[in-house]
């Protein structure tokens, strides 16, 4: 199209369109404009619904168990009436949705096999999680704490205390995290090393995983299983693969995996739902996107499409 001397502006692609066609003729934009250029304030609210409703009414979609996942189940499962674990919450809040689920599930399995546990964090951020989900477990299945439960609280100095872990729990904690000596706790009779432990577990969102795996098993022998932030559980899978970690679980999916195992409903399944109503919608809008984009395409072949300059007058 030749513009005359002086104009300044050039004509969109829908008003050439409109040229070509006609007088009286107009495009029907909407069929693919609308699908490019969505208001993305729809797109959120179509988001939040995808998220919030599978949480309200439940979906129970099927989750199918990985290997991993069935390994820390098998793991957790060979425990006895009496045995003990040591739990460490490695984490803080900026990762409790993916990880709580874990923690809670891990749990609840342990105390319905009447596992004693001995729960400690190497993170200060992880002394109010592991307080919330101890005492909320311990009272669906009536544990007391000293006899069946011990918080030891946070040290800072995770290096050392998972190596002095090795050689006497005890000394590495004289008080537990409510200043109550160690050595007068009923759980801690008999109680004091790797040695005196049947499993560990750690639920963490960063190397912690790889720590354990290094010291206390390296070391000490110590049997270990792991859950893992998604992103992480990339990282840890050479360490199950070599027999170094004897089952993990990898990001929400795991969760509900686990809890699908124990047969125990919680955040995992409902988290999982969510998820995957969210996925559904996204990929449905970047479908619909593309339907647009393949729809200007072949308008723009069948109108000839804006003329080449390099062509001649």
């Amino acid at each position: 199209m030749v513009t005359q001397s002086g104009q300044g502006e050039q004509m969109g692609a829908g008003e050439q369109q409109d040229a070509r066609q006609g007088p009286g003729q107009k495009t029907p934009r909407w069929t693919h404009e609308m699908l490019m250029n969505m208001d993305r304030r729809f797109i959120f609210v179509v988001i939040a619904i995808a998220v919030a409703a599978p949480l309200i009414f439940p979906l129970n979609l099927p989750v199918r168990s990985s290997r991993e996942a069935e390994a820390y189940f098998n793991e957790m499962e060979k425990l006895q009436p009496g045995d003990e674990i040591i739990f460490s919450f490695d984490y803080e809040p900026d990762t409790m949705a993916e990880l709580d689920p874990m923690s809670v599930a891990t749990l609840r399995h342990a105390f319905r096999k009447d596992v004693r546990v001995l729960a400690q964090t190497t993170y200060a951020g992880g002394v109010g999680i592991a307080e919330r989900i101890l005492r909320q477990v311990a009272q669906e299945y009536d544990k007391v704490y000293g006899e069946d439960y011990v918080f030891f609280g946070y040290n800072p100095d995770y290096s050392a205390t998972i190596l002095r872990m090795g050689e006497s729990i005890r000394s590495n904690y004289p008080t537990d995290h409510y200043h109550a000596p160690t050595d007068g706790i009923p759980l801690m009779k008999g109680v004091d090393c790797y040695d005196d432990i049947e499993l560990l577990v750690t639920v963490t969102a960063s190397a912690l995983a790889e720590y354990w795996i290094i010291w206390a098993g390296g070391k000490y022998k110590q049997r270990i299983i792991a859950g893992n932030t998604a992103i992480q559980a990339v990282l840890i899978y050479p360490y199950y693969q070599a027999g170094q970690l004897a089952g993990f679980l990898g990001g929400l999916k795991g969760a509900a995996e686990y809890e699908k195992l124990i047969g125990v409903s919680g955040a995992g399944l409902l988290g999982m739902d969510a998820q995957s109503v969210a996925h559904l919608a996204i990929v449905c809008f970047i479908i619909l996107g593309n339907i647009g984009f393949l729809i200007q395409k072949s308008r723009t072949k069948q109108t000839g499409g804006p003329r080449d300059s390099r062509q001649g007058g």
